[in-house]
């Protein structure tokens, strides 16, 4: 009942692994010294389900079909993560011309996209995904969240293409 003991307990599991069997055997197989330690990373919880300010989505630094740059990817609004995976409710797109691109009769057409629902979130998000792109010179796929109007960064990779995007990408980019 005390988070500040659940923390440690966690924590000194997470040290207390590095002398497991099964870590010993990984690193003799991969060749990986004994002496190096390990790390625990501690982060905030944050949670897109928590009313019309929050939701979660997906975004790529450039279109995984053609190759374009610029933001393309959706969101949910008050919703988290596996609600995107379950694929229960219809996602909304980033921007409105992500919108606009999509067919006539698509029910995500008539939806607000992240550009219009919450504009500041938005803009920090196709900030930081050119600061992304530029970083990694590589197309990124990030994962966000947006809790209480606030943009939280997930996780970022390398971004699954088409050969006609891999090529339009490596130009680009070199």
């Amino acid at each position: 009942q005390v988070p500040l003991d659940q923390l440690d307990a966690a924590v000194l599991a997470v040290f207390r692994s590095w002398d497991g069997d099964r870590a010993k055997l990984y690193r003799r197989q991969e060749g990986i010294a004994d002496d190096l330690g390990t790390a625990v990373n501690v982060m905030a919880m944050v949670f897109g389900n928590r009313g019309e300010d929050s939701g979660t989505g997906v975004a790529f630094t450039r279109d995984p079909a053609s190759g374009a740059a610029g933001a393309y990817g959706d969101y949910l609004p008050n919703a988290q993560g596996e609600d995107v995976v379950a694929g229960i409710r219809t996602p909304q797109q980033l921007n409105i011309g992500g919108r606009e691109s999509l067919p006539v009769g698509n029910e995500a057409r008539d939806l607000p996209t992240l550009e219009e629902a919450m504009p500041a979130a938005y803009k920090q998000l196709d900030e930081i995904r050119t600061r992304l792109e530029t970083h990694y010179k590589n197309m990124q796929d990030i994962e966000f969240t947006i809790q209480d109007g606030r943009l939280w960064m997930l996780q970022t990779r390398n971004g699954k293409r088409t050969g006609m995007a891999a090529i339009r990408i490596a130009a680009e980019l070199h």
